[in-house]
């Protein structure tokens, strides 16, 4: 990912913290005749240390799910997902500054590393109840639904229809474009002017801009 220095976000725990928030994610992999295959998905981050690993599965009749299947630790198919944050346009008349011109401001995160197929069912079943535990729990003060309530055999059978996987992050890159190239007064004015504009995606980049000024 293209990062100008001024645009770098080093903060780890912010980093991780924007991928949790954005769990849903892209995952980009290329094949063997330099096409790239793109799936939309939900991902797990596990943390241990310094060492992250992302957990997630695909449908078994994605062409991605092939390429999982047949990355080994000795001819390994990389991949990178890749995690959107808080963005929001940002017009030219909130500057006080002239002559300027229209952009984007965003959070954004890659994380690449090696694909690393599951096949061990307990792996899976457990992949699958972390997973509908964490946006379950978002759901409260609902009872969570669990992997439990499913009819006897009907799990086994629908994880037979995907492939699961693991990716430790090899390469992070976090990239947070929030005026930083800009002036104390234009970044004042965009702040005011995203909060004047609400919605969840103005006033998240506006809260952003705030926790980088300090």
């Amino acid at each position: 990912m293209y990062i100008p220095p001024a645009f770098r976000l080093e903060d780890r725990d912010a980093t991780l913290e924007t991928m949790r928030a954005n769990p849903f994610a892209l995952l980009v992999v290329a094949t063997a005749r330099g096409e790239l295959e793109i799936t939309h998905l939900p991902v797990l981050l596990d943390a241990d240390g310094d060492d992250l690993t992302l957990r997630g599965h695909v449908s078994r009749a994605n062409p991605t799910a092939g390429l999982i299947a047949g990355s080994t630790a000795e001819a390994p198919v990389r991949a990178t997902l890749v995690f959107s944050g808080p963005n929001a346009y940002v017009s030219p008349d909130w500057y006080e500054a002239e002559n300027q011109v229209p952009t984007w401001n965003y959070v954004a995160v890659h994380a690449s590393g090696p694909l690393q197929p599951v096949a061990e069912p307990a792996e899976v079943e457990r992949l699958l109840a972390d997973l509908s535990a964490v946006h379950e729990a978002a759901l409260a003060p609902k009872q969570p639904w669990t992997l439990g309530k499913m009819a006897p055999g009907l799990l086994e059978r629908m994880m037979k229809g995907i492939v699961a996987f693991r990716l430790p992050v090899e390469r992070l890159e976090a990239k947070a474009k929030l005026s930083q190239n800009k002036g104390e007064a234009d970044r004042g004015g965009v702040v005011a002017a995203l909060d004047a504009l609400g919605g969840p995606d103005a006033a998240a980049t506006a809260a952003w801009m705030r926790r980088l000024a300090g």
